[in-house]
This record gives structure tokens, C-alpha cells and sequence, in this order.
């Protein structure tokens, strides 16, 4: 869409921002009658899905938290028969995944990896509550995202992309609010932020953890990670704020650090779940979900990881790097993540701006 053509990111030219719409026929609005039909039956058998999850999960095995040798196991296996469940709902009935091997970019390999366990960190990108779906079926884990402190106020005057003036090489950043530390979250926790901005929080809140190394030693099972802090529409990996993905804090020592990428066609990159749901559980195709794993051998957790070695291998890799060496980390990671995804990355769209793209849509459509 032209009048969102500021929020293209200067390098690539991707929106990472705008839904991707899909072309709708003739016989597609024909059906629109049935589909609301087959929503309705779809959404039913769905509701009895997240019953059956409270009863199991938040209520037989909350008696078991006493013991956690029991509750564990119990909850991770009742949470993936339901998280399954309401992805067979949502019509994804097969999820193929493969391995990336150790040559960054080579097609999927067949290698036997082990399970990620406690101490282990996942990293993943996010563009819907499918990805929170198949995290929680497989793994079960303690779902982490970015929190900030709130900006500063900034007298300096946006220009280029962002003002919808001037050439896209004179585009500059808003201001990135200052990190403030990671903070748990709840399988339905996460499913009710599909779409929306990192928290900003003048104190830091109860449970806050400031590294990732203080989550994956605290949390009693696998950690999982959006570093982007929000949903894009999957044309590409979002920026990452600074802060996120700490230098010291990400490499070995502490576990296996998994890199996955989710390919599917159903990104919810607005705040808006419920409207993105009904437009699945009216369709009459069903959906793929493509799981790509960075081996072990290539992660960051990897010794033979190296941040300089990435990032001076790829076409402008250090631009986010200080001068000082600092987000060297931080932009590794994100690199590989791209990767694994076999995908792009926009360095100059990130939470910040996509606040105030949704800001310029929902004044933009109050004043028409």
C-alpha cells in the first residue's frame, strides 16, 4: 500500500508491517456462507480445546505443583496433546520440519539432534500465535519477550522514510526505549499478545529477569525467546532493540542456545487475533508449517560460534555493530536466525517503528 510506503524498510523495500492479503475469487465470495458455517463448527470444537487445556492443565495438575517431578511431566504432556489439538483445529494437520546443517543457507539435512531440555534456550521468530502453538506442543516452555523502560523525549527531527520525505539513505531511527530487562510469560499470556508492542514499564515488574542466563537457570524447563517483541507478517525478521541478545549473554556455558525459524502463511503482524482467527477457521484449505532447526553444531551455543566471523561474511552484517564491538552478539544471532529462515532482515524496522505505524492506521482511519 502506497500511503504505508514510510514504513518500508531503505535497504530492502519491505513492509514488514502490512498483512499480507491473499487474492479472493468469485466462488471464494459465493462461500462466504458456508465458511461462516465451517468457522463456526471449527471454532466450537476449538473452545472445547482450550476447556479440555484449563481443565487438564490449570486445574488437575495444579495439584501436582507441589511435586514437581510430577507436575512437570504431567503438564508438558496434557499441554501437547491440546496445543495439537487446536492446530489440527486451526487446520494444520501436518508440520514438517528439518535441520539446517552447519553450512549456514544449505538446504535441510537429516541429523539425529537431541531434545532441548532444562538450561536450553530457544531462539525463534514470531509472526502469529501458531509459532506459541507449536512451541508449546513440543517443548512446553517458559515463554520470554523484551521489556523496556519508557524513551526519553528526543527533540531530533525524523526525515526520509519516516516523514514520507526525502530518499530512503537519508532515513533515520525513531528512538529506541531503553532495555529493561525479560519477562515471563503463560502459554495464554502469549497467545493474548499476538500482535501487540513490548510492554514498557517505569519499574521493573515482579518476575522481570535482567539476563537469560537468571531465566534459564531459574525456570524449571525450557526458555523460549522472541527477541523482535512482536509480530511481523513474515517477509522478514524484524530489527532487535539494543540490549536484547547481550554480549556475555546469549554464548556457551549454559545450555544449547536452538535457532528456529516458523515458514507459514498465516502472519498476524496487527493486534487485531480474533478478526486473523475467523479468516482461518473459514478457510477450506488447510495450512502448512514449516519448522526449520539451526544444528546444534552452528548455534551460538556452538564454540566455533563466532559473532566477528558471521557478521564480516554477509553483505553489510557489521552496521549494527558499535564501534566498541558491542551488539556483535545480538546481530550473529538475528543473522543466523535470517538463515535459517531463508530469509531477509530488516535492520531499519523494528517495535518501535511498527508503534507508530499503528498509530498512523488508526488515526488514519479515524480521520476518513
Amino acid at each position: 500500500m502506497e500511503k504505508f510506503s514510510q514504513w518500508r524498510d531503505p535497504a530492502t523495500g519491505i513492509n514488514p508491517f502490512v498483512p499480507v492479503r491473499t487474492s479472493s475469487s468469485a466462488l471464494s465470495t459465493l462461500l462466504l456462507p458456508v465458511g461462516l458455517v465451517l468457522a463456526l463448527l471449527r471454532g466450537v470444537l476449538l473452545a472445547g480445546v482450550v476447556l479440555l487445556h484449563v481443565i487438564l492443565v490449570e486445574g488437575l495438575c495444579a495439584l501436582f505443583k507441589p511435586v514437581p517431578a510430577l507436575y512437570r511431566p504431567l503438564s508438558s504432556l496434557f499441554t501437547a496433546i491440546t496445543c495439537r489439538l487446536a492446530l489440527g483445529c486451526l487446520g494444520y494437520f501436518w508440520i514438517n520440519a528439518e535441520t539446517a546443517s552447519a553450512k549456514r543457507g544449505a538446504q535441510g539435512v537429516a541429523q539425529a539432534v537431541r531434545e532441548p531440555k532444562k538450561g536450553d534456550l530457544i531462539v525463534s521468530n514470531w509472526t502469529s500465535y501458531v509459532e506459541v502453538l507449536y512451541l508449546a506442543f513440543r517443548y512446553n516452555p517458559t515463554f520470554l519477550l523484551p521489556i523496556f523502560s519508557p524513551a526519553p523525549p528526543s527533540s531530533t527531527p525524523l526525515t526520509g522514510r519516516h516523514t514520507g520525505t526525502g530518499s530512503a539513505q537519508l532515513s533515520t531511527t525513531l528512538p529506541q526505549p531503553p532495555f529493561l530487562g525479560y519477562r515471563p510469560f503463560t502459554l495464554f499470556s502469549m497467545l493474548r499478545r499476538t500482535g501487540c508492542l513490548p510492554e514498557v514499564c517505569s519499574t521493573p515488574p515482579v518476575g522481570m529477569y535482567k539476563t537469560l542466563k537468571e531465566a534459564r537457570r531459574a525456570e524449571a524447563g525450557v526458555v523460549c525467546l522472541f527477541p523482535e517483541g512482536t509480530t511481523g507478517n513474515g517477509r522478514a525478521v524484524l530489527r532487535v532493540s539494543e540490549g536484547v541478545l547481550a554480549d556475555g549473554d546469549v554464548g556457551s556455558g549454559e545450555g544449547v542456545v536452538w535457532v528456529k525459524y516458523a515458514k507459514h502463511t498465516n502472519a498476524c503482524p496487527l493486534p487485531q487475533p480474533l478478526p486473523h482467527l475467523y479468516s482461518i477457521l473459514s478457510s477450506f484449505t488447510s495450512n502448512s508449517l514449516l519448522i526449520r532447526t539451526l544444528h546444534p553444531s552452528a548455534s551460538p551455543s556452538s564454540p566455533s560460534f563466532l559473532p566477528s566471523d558471521i557478521l564480516s561474511s554477509i553483505s553489510g552484517g557489521l552496521e549494527g555493530v558499535g564501534r566498541d564491538g558491542t551488539g556483535a552478539w545480538r546481530e550473529a544471532v538475528m543473522a543466523v536466525l535470517a538463515e535459517t529462515g531463508r530469509t531477509r532482515r530488516v535492520r531499519g524496522m523494528g517495535w518501535v517503528e511498527k508503534g507508530s505505524f499503528l498509530e498512523y492506521a488508526r488515526t488514519g482511519k479515524k480521520g476518513r
